[in-house]
């Protein structure tokens, strides 16, 4: 009965011993969670911002082109045009990388 008995108590304080334990995951997994949500915070105003700027370099090269498409090419030299041409296949590339990336990031729908 006596070794019963102490297997008993030992169990008991095993029982304690666990929810101790269990507590702490726990709240070492609300810590995790916590974290998680503020990098996930960060993340969203980082894409945010990149989106923006993005937005304002994709602005910047329409324009770029649309002057580009504006100057008339009947009195230009060979060089001018040669010159003109460079700026347009320039911007074009650059708006062609600017579309790969968007491509890649989901658009927000926040």
């Amino acid at each position: 009965m006596h070794i019963h008995h102490h297997y008993y108590h030992h169990s008991s304080e095993a029982r304690c011993e666990v929810m101790r334990r269990l507590e702490e995951m726990s709240e070492k997994i609300d810590l995790v969670k916590e974290t998680i949500m503020a990098t996930l915070e960060e993340l969203t105003t980082v894409l945010g911002t990149i989106s923006s700027e993005v937005d304002k370099v994709s602005a910047d090269t329409d324009n770029l082109l649309a002057q580009l498409a504006a100057i008339p090419t009947g009195g230009l030299s060979p060089e001018q045009q040669a010159a003109i041409d460079s700026a347009v296949a320039s911007a074009t590339a650059i708006a062609d990388r600017l579309k790969a990336i968007d491509d890649k990031v989901p658009d927000a729908t926040a």
